[in-house]
This record gives C-alpha cells, structure tokens and sequence, in this order.
C-alpha cells in the first residue's frame, strides 16, 4: 500500500531541472529557482524538482520530467538532456535520497511567476548564491555539461531561439565558454550548418549592437545539436 507524503519516508527519489536563460539585458546566463513551501528549508530558493518515488503516478522519468514542467517549471524548453544521478545518507536531512537532475534550456522571454526566479548561474554555480541540499553542486555539474558539450555542438545556439544572427552566435558562444570567439571562426561553423541542412538565411534585418542592422538566419532543426567536426580548443 503506498505511503501517505506525510510520512516519514526511508528513501526519497527526486527529478530536479537546472533551467538556464540568456538575459540579454544583463549580458549574462540565469538560472531558474523555486521558492519552497515546505520543510525541509521552507522559503529558501532551490532548483525546481519533484519526488518520483512512493504513491507518484509517473511510470518513467520522462513522465516525471514532463509532471514537472508542468506543475513547476511552466515554461516551454528549448532544450533538455539528463546529466547524472547522485545520491547518499547526507544530502537531504529527511533520509537517504538521491536526485536525477538534468540541464534545461528556455530560448523565449518566459516571464517568472511569483514563486520563480531567474538567478545568475555563475553565483549559484559557485555557491555565492547558496541553495539546500545539493543544489549547488547539481548547477556546478550542470555548467561543467554545458561548457564541455558546447566546445563542439550548436547548443549555445538554444539560448537564441529559431532566428538569430551570426555577431549573437559569437557573443553566445563566447559567453557560454567564458572567452572570446573569433568572429571568422564563428561563421565557418554557421556555414557548416547551412550545409549541412541546419540554417538557412531569412533574408530579414534585425537591430543589433550599435544600432546597425544585421542580417539573421532560421535555424530549420531548433530541437536538434549540430556537431562541428572540430574543438573550439583545436
């Protein structure tokens, strides 16, 4: 028979999202957290995340992953990909539990609700920002994720949605790695792309830094990584 969710449970298995924007305003990546309503740490900001385990209704961690886009993320993701389980007798004070916790990406405006907020990840990564549980070493492993994986995919191209241009690919690219791209570097990988079936032009202008306008491409496969045949450190 399953246990009632106020009981004291000897296990507990959470999925937990570490949801990431482009805040152009603040030229900077933000993480989204949750308010918690109740203990353990009522009130302290977390990643948002949901117990799987005991009388849940998911039958697999997809359904667990999509309960909780609904119920507490609210926003539609650009991007998703499941980076690692953790778990041990410490990380939670109810009992011994485990997390599978997984980077997301919001490509769009998404406005946060009142329970929601958008923190830099460099502050919550680096536990200047401190959350409960493991939290923080959850966003540090999922930082590490999206650096290591955008030395040689298309995924920083997730933070600008389906139209963007080629000086937003180098700023996003060079955010996301922590240093400078080269323009020239950039726009051999955005060719490579439209090569291979992943750009294309739009013929449309957009306002960009300075005011000047720049010509912007539609990305044709949004829900789909490229892979460059070479580093960004090669």
């Amino acid at each position: 028979m399953p246990r009632s969710s106020e009981e004291k449970s000897a296990y507990l298995h959470t999925v937990d999202l570490c949801v990431l924007r482009y805040c152009r305003d603040a030229h900077e990546l933000q993480i989204l957290l949750i308010q918690r309503d109740a203990e353990p740490f009522a009130a302290h900001w977390a990643l948002p995340g949901i117990v799987v385990n005991g009388s849940t209704v998911d039958l697999t961690l997809d359904d667990a992953v999509r309960r909780l886009r609904t119920s507490k993320v609210g926003m539609d993701l650009a991007y998703i990909e499941q980076v690692g389980t953790v778990g041990d007798a410490f990380r939670d004070p109810r009992c011994w539990s485990s997390s599978t916790f997984y980077l997301a990406i919001v490509s769009d405006t998404a406005t946060p609700s009142e329970h929601q907020r958008f923190f830099p990840l460099s502050e919550v990564a680096s536990a200047a920002v401190k959350l409960p549980f493991d939290h923080n070493q959850l966003v540090s492993a999922c930082q590490e994720r999206l650096l290591s994986k955008s030395m040689y995919s298309s995924l920083p191209l997730m933070f600008l949605g389906t139209e963007f241009s080629a000086p937003e690919a180098v700023t996003i690219f060079s955010l996301v790695l922590g240093r400078p791209v080269l323009k020239t570097s950039m726009r051999q990988r955005l060719l490579k792309m439209s090569e291979a079936g992943y750009l294309e032009e739009t013929g449309r202008k957009k306002q960009g830094e300075g005011g000047r306008p720049q010509a912007t491409l539609e990305n044709l496969q949004p829900a789909s990584l490229y892979l460059f045949d070479r580093s960004f450190l090669d």
